[in-house]
């Protein structure tokens, strides 16, 4: 029960209680997996595009943790796609059994989970013939328009945190940039003297990147390998597409780019934390 608790924390705990579900036995489903409701209500189920929010965990039969979904940021929200689901295997099928308010437990047996609901070899440091434990919890089940307009809200608020942060260390530092109406504020540091970026352009650019705190994450100049990219397709973080356009052939510049113009709630590679706004060091060496 200790895991239990330590997932959903008061609300599991509470929901033991109030469900009568404390001494239940797990239950075979068809579909291959062993399950037990923790809760279980009237909740709206996942139907073909709704986005359903998901607390998940799995653990090892010996209670090691694979996969915290609380570690990258919170619950994970996927798009239903039922027809797909029935096809990816027992995880996806018992998915598709809970609504939203729900909270249960799955054990499903590791090749299949891995093999079928992955579709990715099983990790070596597992046992094929062993189980893993799946601890589930659904905060809400959303239409598609209901999804949109929260994540516009999330990210409104996010850049307007941003951007206040920004400028504070801009203040702070001494320093006068520039901004867009994204949010996206620079300085250049150098004008070039060649052709415009513009989208379309394939763009050759060294850069070193800092999280706003000073830490490098990357750089091209530490690799002796320039960056291309063709500018304006979506290959790389909006705040590139939109900051590498202001530039001419020769032009260098300092991006502070907000977080909803780089890796969001999600960050990135472990690297770049969420919600993290980002200051890249950039030099656009060409533009064909």
């Amino acid at each position: 029960m200790s895991i239990e608790k330590r997932i959903f924390s008061i609300l599991l705990v509470t929901a033991l209680f109030m469900s009568g579900c404390k001494s239940k036995k797990f239950e075979q489903s068809e579909n291959g997996y062993q399950y037990k409701f923790i809760k279980k209500t009237d909740g709206q189920k996942p139907e073909k595009g709704s986005v359903v929010s998901y607390n998940l965990e799995y653990t090892t039969e010996n209670d090691s943790v694979i996969f915290d979904s609380k570690k990258l940021g919170g619950p994970l929200e996927i798009p239903c796609e039922p027809e797909r689901w029935n096809n990816l295997g027992p995880l996806y099928k018992a998915l598709l059994t809970a609504g939203e308010g729900d909270s249960l437990i799955l054990k499903i047996p590791t090749k299949s989970l891995f093999e079928e609901s992955f579709g990715m070899k099983v990790p070596k440091e597992l046992e094929k013939s062993k189980e893993i434990t799946l601890y589930v919890g659904i905060p809400s089940v959303m239409s598609e328009s209901d999804y949109q307009a929260l994540q516009k809200e999330r990210s409104d608020q996010q850049l307007e945190k941003d951007v206040e942060k920004i400028e504070k260390y801009l203040a702070d530092s001494g320093i006068v940039a520039q901004s867009t109406p994204s949010g996206l504020h620079y300085v250049i540091v150098e004008e070039g003297t060649g052709k415009q970026a513009a989208p379309g352009h394939e763009v050759t650019v060294q850069y070193t990147g800092y999280l706003l705190e000073g830490k490098k994450f990357d750089s091209s100049y530490d690799r002796n390998a320039p960056f291309v990219f063709k500018l304006g397709q979506g290959q790389v973080i909006p705040g590139w597409d939109e900051g590498i356009a202001l530039l001419k052939e020769g032009g260098k510049a300092v991006l502070y780019i907000p977080s909803t113009l780089a890796y969001g709630s999600r960050g990135a590679g472990g690297v770049i934390p969420p919600n993290s706004v980002l200051k890249f060091e950039v030099e656009l060496i060409k533009v064909e």
